[in-house]
């Protein structure tokens, strides 16, 4: 079963995304910030994170961190042309739909 992080400071938006994923049968860990997500990223395929985890800096971190041992999604609602280097950026509203293919995608 491949497991993906999530990464979202607002827990409404954390619970909804783990709902989501589980339901489509993956193993969720979730995290609210760069600090927990840093602690569970082991052994996870793909990490779905928002950027601003509260800070932009955090977001960073969590990015240059994982980079290299997990894919990564970000989720911004940033309208900058910001350059992440990151797997995939997606622009905030998402549909679970989108999302949910966009990592099926990059486990393949």
């Amino acid at each position: 079963m491949t497991t993906v992080l999530l990464v979202e400071d607002d827990p409404d938006q954390l619970h909804i995304r783990r709902l989501i994923f589980e339901r489509a049968g993956y193993a969720v860990r979730s995290a609210h910030n760069a600090t927990e997500a840093l602690a569970l990223a082991a052994g996870s395929a793909v990490v779905v994170t928002d950027l601003r985890i509260p800070e932009l800096a955090d977001g960073l971190r969590l990015i240059a961190s994982l980079r290299g041992s997990s894919r990564i999604v970000v989720l911004t609602g940033d309208i900058s042309d910001r350059e992440l280097d990151v797997d995939l950026q997606l622009r905030k509203p998402c549909s679970s739909r989108f999302l949910l293919d966009a990592v099926a995608n990059l486990v393949k």
